[in-house]
């Protein structure tokens, strides 16, 4: 990236320049033959954040040595922001050993060389790092707080200092600009920082959701490397994500305006990933992108921390999907690079009116790979529900022909236990009618429904990580008109409680085809301390059209039986309405593509070569 002079918005980052160019009137620690102090053997070593950044050079004998040392130091985004926005006077405060804050700030320590004992130290002073920088400047050596690594009970002295400071502009990029992503295995992170800000109501928080989703170069979107708010790291730990935003008030703690990021080291990534399609769904029912009045992207250096440029998407507030950008593998001569570790950024900004989930938009996302993988075959009913929390979704839009309900389905309950603890779970259906009557139950001692349309698979005693660990299967069709709701819930048979579950989900599919129609990951295992018992879902019919209805409760409570749950389900259905059910979109035709290529500034481009702090002596 090219360095500009600039003290206006937006910011990249901060290129700092700390001198060193002498000492005066040193504490001598060394004695002359006679015994008396008169000299020492001073140096500098320069901290941050209290990280070493480097060391001047030993001056033998001297209480007034000159090093003309230089220290080249880059700042990211997040502390050249605080950097900006400093008050006036820190200098002068600094200078006089007054200097007491949080301020991204050096430290210099002195001290004096000692060959047969350890070095002694001779004082500190802290230099604050200012927009606009200063000329030579003395400071006043302190002896820094009592009890810190580099105290000193005696000191005297002061320093003279010069700080230099440049500051990077950050680049926009539009819709249709690619950004080559240049790297080496050294400084290879690269951070993605989405940020927004929500219309202002108290009442109502609003629930934003980043997924980077993974297609393969076999064509396929592959769940297990998507990351998203259920799922926040891939299996080799190359990408990560930050967690889930759900009212678009917080930010990280890295410091950043940042509400969501996705971190990715660009040489790990599996090769069996043609490319990344980043999008963010509006998860809560009822709300668009009407309530966000601002949305932005940060691409960053995740070594450096400066920004490489800003991505701000124009969208339609009434839509509830944003396709944000793609990051794909190089192309050589009109193919797939699969061994080459170079990758591009490709801005995409294009919006979808009615999903809440990635799985809701699997063509279309698979659709942004068609100049990747020429023979990418796409099927506009390959969508799965990718639920949340009070989700709702109606079965037959997802099922494998649209529109067309399978007889039977499955529905799939898995657990992961943590440090091999042996908890016995046990998974049940229990069938309730309008006025929220139990009419039937379906768990380990009766695995039948009474009128044979829901059976259980057994009890699995342990659980594990591969597959599901029971299977309730429904035949739709067959079951008792009277059924509204059929409840999956998982008990602690012997009470243990269930914050030994490291994971717990849901997914309901179609046993013939083996494809899933919706899925729910437990993203909150937390809230399940001192629990014996977990709702997860409500299988249950529309009251109007009498369409099958999925939704997410999960709820945890207790009870070591499904039967003991019961009064604490029909609390809840009483009480929680079902959320108005998520849409996928209707198309049998996908045509998204990638926007036509709009040249880039040659100035923005990834290079993570330039080392963070470069320290060289200057010579006088």
């Amino acid at each position: 990236m090219s360095q500009r002079l600039s003290s206006d918005p937006p910011l990249a980052g901060i290129k700092a320049t700390l001198t060193v160019h002498r000492a005066n009137n040193l504490l001598a620690k060394d004695r002359n033959m006679f015994g008396r102090k008169t000299s020492s053997d001073p140096y500098v070593k320069i901290f941050y954040m209290g990280e070493p950044l480097g060391k001047t050079s030993v001056k033998k004998k001297s209480l007034a040595p000159e090093w003309n040392f230089k220290l080249k130091h880059t700042l990211g985004v997040n502390e050249g922001e605080k950097v900006r926005n400093s008050i006036p006077g820190l200098v002068a405060a600094a200078a006089a050993g007054d200097l007491n804050n949080q301020h991204p700030s050096y430290v210099l320590v002195l001290f004096d060389h000692d060959v047969a004992s350890n070095d002694d130290v001779l004082g500190q002073v802290t230099v604050p790092i200012t927009f606009h920088g200063f000329e030579s400047k003395w400071f006043a050596l302190c002896t820094g707080q009592p009890g810190s690594k580099h105290y000193c009970k005696k000191t005297k002295g002061e320093v003279l200092v010069s700080l230099h400071v440049k500051t990077l502009l950050l680049p926009s990029i539009v819709r249709g600009n690619i950004v080559p992503l240049k790297m080496s295995k050294k400084h290879s992170l690269l951070k993605i920082g989405l940020g927004w800000d929500v219309t202002h109501d108290q009442r109502h928080p609003i629930d934003l959701d980043v997924s980077c989703v993974a297609v393969g170069t076999n064509g396929q979107v592959l769940m297990g490397e998507t990351v998203y708010f259920s799922n926040l790291s891939n299996p080799n730990g190359s990408i990560q994500h930050s967690g889930d935003e759900r009212e678009g008030k917080r930010n990280l703690a890295d410091g950043s305006d940042d509400k969501e990021q996705i971190t990715m080291d660009l040489s790990r990534l599996p090769e069996s990933v043609a490319a990344y399609v980043l999008l963010v769904t509006v998860a809560t029912p009822g709300w668009d992108f009407s309530h966000i009045t601002s949305a932005r992207v940060r691409i960053s250096n995740g070594i450096t921390g400066v920004a490489l440029c800003a991505f701000r998407p124009a969208y339609d507030g009434h839509n509830t999907a944003l396709f944000v950008l793609r990051i794909a593998r190089k192309m050589k001569k009109g193919r797939l690079s699969i061994g080459d570790t170079s990758w591009s950024l490709g801005t995409i900004g294009d919006c979808d009116a009615t999903a809440r989930d990635f799985g809701s938009l699997i063509p279309e996302i698979k659709s942004y790979c068609r100049d990747l993988l020429p023979d990418l075959e796409i099927d506009p009913y390959e969508r799965i529900a990718v639920m949340n929390k009070g989700m709702t979704v109606r079965v037959r839009d997802y099922c494998p022909q649209r529109d067309v309900l399978p007889n039977v389905l499955a529905m799939g309950l898995a657990w992961d236990v943590t440090n091999g603890v042996d908890i016995d779970l046990d998974a049940s259906a229990v069938c309730l009618d309008n006025d929220l009557k139990m009419i039937d139950l379906v768990y380990f001692k009766q695995l039948r429904s009474a009128d044979g349309s829901i059976h259980h698979s057994g009890d699995e005693r342990e659980g594990d990580a591969v597959g599901d660990d029971e299977k309730i299967i429904i035949a739709l069709n067959s079951v008792n008109p009277q059924v509204e709701h059929i409840v999956f819930v998982i008990n602690s048979y012997s009470g243990q409680e269930l914050d030994d579950i490291a994971m717990a989900s849901c997914h309901l599919f179609d046993p013939q085809s083996r494809k899933d129609l919706a899925t729910y990951t437990m993203s909150n295992n937390s809230s399940l301390d001192r629990h014996t018992a977990l709702l997860l879902a409500d299988l249950y019919r529309d009251g109007i059209t009498r369409d099958w209805m999925m939704r997410i409760i999960g709820q945890p409570t207790n009870g070591r039986t499904a039967r003991q749950c019961i009064g604490t389900i029909c609390d809840y259905l009483r009480r929680t309405p079902a959320a108005v059910a998520a849409i996928p979109p209707h198309h049998s035709v996908i045509t998204n593509e990638m926007p036509v290529a709009v040249p880039l500034d040659e100035d923005i481009a990834f290079d993570p070569e330039e080392d963070i702090v470069v320290a060289t002596p200057v010579h006088s």
